[in-house]
């Protein structure tokens, strides 16, 4: 199961749809504050996070410093910084397949 949380409705339901055609099973949400409260979340065995689905920064950083699963992030900038352990930043707009090969390394290696 990977978890998807998108505040943009159409761009989600993009990433839900690559995913799931690749054989993922997808629980969605709009914001980060509502992903804690999925029955799901146990089964989640990564997340596709876009920066813009915190409510505020602190918040964000707190989660994904307690998920403890692979996440990939979705930013509108460059990364400059390092990228943390377990996490994946891809740049907005995703271009070719590069969500779905992300993805799928994470979760393969578990990382």
């Amino acid at each position: 199961m990977i978890l998807v949380i998108v505040p943009d409705a159409g761009f989600r339901r993009s990433i839900e749809f690559a995913l799931e055609a690749e054989g993922y099973g997808v629980e969605s949400r709009a914001q980060l504050s509502t992903a804690t409260t999925s029955p799901a979340t146990p089964l989640v065995c990564c997340a596709v996070i876009d920066e813009d689905a915190a409510e505020d920064g602190a918040d964000a950083w707190k989660f994904l410093w307690h998920f403890a699963k692979p996440i990939v992030l979705l930013v509108d900038r460059p990364w400059s910084l390092p990228e943390p352990d377990g996490m994946k930043v891809l740049v907005k707009p995703l271009i070719g397949n590069a969500l779905v090969e992300t993805v799928r390394q994470l979760v393969a290696h578990g990382i």
